[in-house]
């Protein structure tokens, strides 16, 4: 009786083990297709842009873009906002 009891444990971490592997295969692949998505996103919003490869590369080194405003920062008035609470 004992045998049959660590024998059937034995097929359940055999199971398991493999529903491990399953998972971290799948995982594996939703992650690459995550980076596949990003990187498509990333490169549609450069084309929308129109920019010249070497206004890219400005932007990209923290440059300025000549004809083009930087944004307000925002996110640290939000920030000090939301600090306040809705009644502010």
């Amino acid at each position: 009786m004992a045998i049959n009891k660590i024998e059937r444990i034995n097929w359940e971490i055999q199971k398991t083990l493999e529903k491990i592997t399953e998972y971290q295969n799948k995982l594996k692949g939703l992650k690459a297709q995550k980076t596949k998505a990003e990187n498509l996103q990333i490169v549609q919003l450069v084309r929308v842009m129109k920019l010249a490869p070497q206004e890219l590369n400005a932007m990209l080194s923290g440059g300025s873009i000549q004809g083009m405003e930087p944004t307000p920062d925002y996110g640290a008035r939000e920030a000090a906002d939301y600090g306040r609470g809705a009644g502010g």
